[in-house]
């Protein structure tokens, strides 16, 4: 699998959750999942490379391999933003840690309390290039 790829700000951003002590904190199953994910993440200034990976910020499609009915339109936000009646997802959440830094066309997969889930990114709307 190709590495995760994030933009400097974005990196930064996550880096500082992870010393977070303002409310929501990281519980330290999600700090150690997020160091995991950082630990595969290059950063990058160049915005072609970054035009396909999900960032902060954006608006993503993923549709079931098995059935492409089954699709989800999640964002991807800070989580002090979420709000999941209105997609809002938090990075921190195992599908936020999933699809962060990937690319479209990658199948990621992630835990839910019914199993695991994989699912392909076919799509990102991106809210900003910085």
């Amino acid at each position: 699998m190709n590495p995760r790829m994030l933009n400097g700000a974005d990196f930064s951003r996550l880096e500082n959750l992870l010393e977070s002590t303002s409310s929501p904190r990281p519980t330290p199953e999600q700090q150690n999942a997020l160091r995991a994910v950082l630990e595969e993440t290059k950063s990058t200034p160049n915005l072609s490379e970054l035009e396909c990976c999900v960032a902060l910020g954006d608006r993503l499609t993923l549709v079931s391999p098995l059935d492409s009915r089954d699709w989800y339109k999640p964002e991807i936000v800070m989580p002090a933003e979420a709000d999941l009646d209105q997609d809002l997802i938090s990075v921190l959440m195992p599908i936020g840690l999933a699809v962060l830094g990937r690319r479209i066309g990658e199948r990621i997969s992630w835990e839910t309390p019914a199993g695991t889930r994989e699912m392909t990114i076919t799509a990102v709307r991106k809210q900003a290039l910085v």
